[in-house]
C-alpha cells in the first residue's frame, strides 16, 4: 500500500520575511505545497514559485476562513497540514506528522503552538528556560492546541472570520492532542506590527461575537481591548461573556480582575483577585497584583508575604526579582 499523501495548505500576504524560512524547513516532508495568495505585493509568490506552482490568488474579503477553504479546495492529499508563513515545525516533528498520518482512526490532530513573544502580560505566558534556534531572541511563549492535521474530506473546513477554526466541522471523538510543536515567530516580523496586527483582527472577530459559543473570541477580543486600546470598560464586559460561557475561567477572571485594577477600580479588582486566591489559584502576576492592593489597603506584612509567594512561582527576570526582593524587606520593616 503506498503512503498516504500528504498536502501543505497555506494563505500568504507580503510573507517574504517569513516564507523562505517556512518553505524550506517544510517542503521535503509534504506531497504538495498549496499557497493562496490574498494581495502580495512584495516577491512572496516569487519565493512561494522555488518550491511550488499551486499558487493562487484570492481577492480578500475580510475573512480568513474563505481563504483557507480555498487553499482545501485544491489539495489533493489525503492528509492536509495547515502553517502559516511565520511557522515552523522541526524535521523530528515532520518525522512523526508523516508515520501518524499512514495507520491512525483519527481524522483530525490537533498540534501544540508555541505562540513566541517579547511581551508578559496574559494568561498562560511561560518563560523560556531554555534558547534554541527556534526560542529565537523571544523572552517567553504561550501554548495553544490547535487543529491543523486533518484527513482531506470535504466536511472539514474552516469557520470565523479571523482566529478561524476547523473544530466545529470534526466528527466527536476522532481528534487527538499530540505533542508536535508549531513554532509561530509572528512578534518577529518587522513588516507587520503586533498592534497593527492585533487591531485588525480585533475588527474581525467582532463580526462573530454573536455566533461564540466557546467564550473563546470574546476573551481574546477582550484582552486586545484591555491592552492595545486601553478600553476596560469594553475589556471588563467581554471577559463577563467569557467566563459565563466558560472559557478559560480561572484565566478570564485574573484578566478581568486585571482591567479592573488598569481602570482604577482597586475595590473590585482586589475582590477579583481575593477570590481566586482564596480558591487556591496561583500565579507570579496573581500575586505582584494583589500585593499591591494590600499596600493600597495598608496591609504591608500581607503584601510581602504575596511578593515572596510571586517568587517561589518563578520570576524570569532577575531584575524583576531584586526589585522584588527590595519590596519585601522595605514592607517587613513597615511591620516592624
Amino acid at each position: 500500500m503506498a503512503d498516504l499523501r500528504l498536502s501543505l495548505c497555506m494563505i500568504v500576504k507580503n510573507e517574504s520575511y517569513f516564507l523562505p524560512k517556512c518553505l524550506e524547513q517544510s517542503a521535503e516532508y509534504v506531497d504538495e505545497i498549496i499557497i493562496v495568495d490574498t494581495g502580495s505585493n512584495d516577491d512572496t509568490k516569487s519565493i512561494a514559485a522555488l518550491y511550488t506552482d499551486k499558487i493562487y490568488d484570492f481577492e480578500w474579503q475580510d475573512d480568513f476562513s474563505a481563504a483557507r477553504n480555498l487553499s482545501i479546495d485544491k489539495a489533493t492529499g489525503d492528509w492536509i497540514i495547515v502553517l502559516d508563513a511565520d511557522e515552523v515545525i522541526e524535521p523530528r516533528h515532520w518525522a512523526e506528522i508523516r508515520t501518524l498520518i499512514q495507520s491512525t482512526d483519527q481524522e483530525a490532530f490537533f498540534l501544540t503552538e508555541r505562540n513566541y513573544s517579547f511581551e508578559s502580560f496574559g494568561s498562560g505566558w511561560q518563560p523560556i528556560q531554555e534558547k534554541s534556534a527556534y526560542t529565537r531572541n523571544f523572552s517567553g511563549y504561550k501554548v495553544h492546541n490547535i487543529a491543523r492535521l486533518f484527513c482531506n474530506v470535504p466536511g472539514i473546513r474552516y469557520a470565523g472570520h479571523v482566529h478561524e477554526i476547523v473544530d466545529r466541522s470534526l466528527t466527536a471523538g476522532r481528534s487527538q492532542v499530540v505533542d508536535i510543536l508549531i513554532h509561530h515567530h509572528g512578534d518577529e516580523s518587522p513588516n507587520n506590527p503586533k498592534k497593527k496586527r492585533q487591531l485588525n483582527y480585533l475588527r474581525l472577530m467582532e463580526l462573530d461575537l454573536d455566533s461564540d459559543s466557546s467564550g473563546r473570541l470574546y476573551g481574546t477580543a477582550a484582552s486586545i481591548r484591555m491592552h492595545y486600546l486601553k478600553d476596560f470598560d469594553r475589556a471588563i464586559a467581554y471577559y463577563d461573556r467569557a467566563i459565563e460561557l466558560g472559557w478559560e475561567v480561572e484565566e478570564s477572571q485574573e484578566a478581568q480582575a486585571s482591567a479592573r485594577y488598569l481602570a482604577g477600580d482597586f475595590d473590585g479588582a482586589y475582590s477579583g483577585f481575593e477570590q481566586l486566591y482564596k480558591a487556591g489559584y496561583r500565579r507570579a502576576n496573581l500575586c505582584i497584583n494583589f500585593a499591591n492592593l494590600a499596600v493600597k489597603r495598608g496591609n504591608p506584612g500581607f503584601a510581602a508575604d504575596l511578593l515572596e509567594e510571586a517568587i517561589q512561582l518563578g520570576i524570569p527576570d532577575p531584575k524583576v526579582r531584586i526589585s522584588l526582593e527590595h519590596n519585601i524587606r522595605y514592607l517587613r520593616e513597615q511591620t516592624g
